[in-house]
C-alpha cells in the first residue's frame, strides 16, 4: 500500500495548487460614502460633512462576515414520503467590525452612513436611493493576487453597536456594524 496518500506528500508536490487561505487577506470596500454628512450635524457647521468616508472605513476594518445565502426547503408530501425542493434564496446580515481611530474618527463615518437610513435629527427615514451601497468583499492571496471578490448589492447600516466604557479596559477599541443588504454575487 502507498502510504503517501496519509501525509501531506500530494500537497508538498503541488505548492501552486495547495497555498494555504489565510484569514487576514481581504479587504472591504464601501462605495458612494464620502462627503457624507456627520451624524448630529447642521450644514452649516464647518465640519459637518466627512469628506473621506471611504477611506476611513476602508483602512478601520478589522473583521467582517463572509457572504452567503440559505435556501428553505419546500416539501410535498405524497403518501408516506417527503420531497424537497429548493427555496428561494434567503441572504443574512454581514458583521462588520472596524477599530476606532480618533483622528480619522471612525466612529463618526459609520454614523453618518447610518444617518443616511435614519436621521434622528429630523425623525425621518432616509430614501433607500440615498443609504443604500455597493460594497466589495475581496479575498486575496498571501502575494496579494485577486482571489475572489463578492459584489454587496444594497448595502446600508442597520444597526451599531460597541463595548460600553470601563476604566479597567486599556485595550483597543472597536465598533461593530449589522449591514443589511439584498444579495451578494461572487466573482472569480
Amino acid at each position: 500500500m502507498d502510504t503517501t496518500q496519509f501525509g501531506t506528500y500530494h500537497l508538498a508536490d503541488l505548492p501552486e495548487e495547495y497555498e494555504i487561505a489565510r484569514g487576514n487577506d481581504f479587504e472591504f470596500i464601501v462605495t458612494g460614502v464620502d462627503n457624507i454628512l456627520r451624524a448630529g450635524a447642521d450644514e452649516s457647521d464647518d465640519n459637518a460633512r466627512i469628506t473621506n468616508a471611504q477611506e476611513v472605513l476602508y483602512f478601520s476594518v478589522a473583521s467582517v462576515s463572509v457572504p452567503h445565502f440559505t435556501q428553505e426547503a419546500i416539501s410535498v408530501n405524497r403518501g408516506n414520503s417527503t420531497m424537497k425542493f429548493a427555496g428561494k434564496p434567503s441572504f443574512g446580515d454581514l458583521n462588520l467590525v472596524v477599530n476606532e481611530y480618533i483622528g480619522a474618527d471612525t466612529k463618526s463615518a459609520l454614523m453618518a452612513w447610518q444617518r443616511l437610513s435614519g436621521d434622528i435629527l429630523n425623525d425621518a427615514v432616509g430614501s433607500a436611493a440615498d443609504y443604500k451601497k455597493t460594497c466589495y468583499l475581496v479575498e486575496r492571496d498571501p502575494s496579494y493576487k485577486l482571489v475572489r471578490t463578492w459584489k454587496l448589492i444594497n448595502c446600508w447600516v442597520s444597526g451599531i453597536s460597541e463595548n460600553e466604557y470601563s476604566y479597567d479596559d486599556t485595550g483597543k477599541k472597536t465598533i461593530s456594524a449589522t449591514i443589511a443588504y439584498d444579495r451578494a454575487i461572487p466573482e472569480v
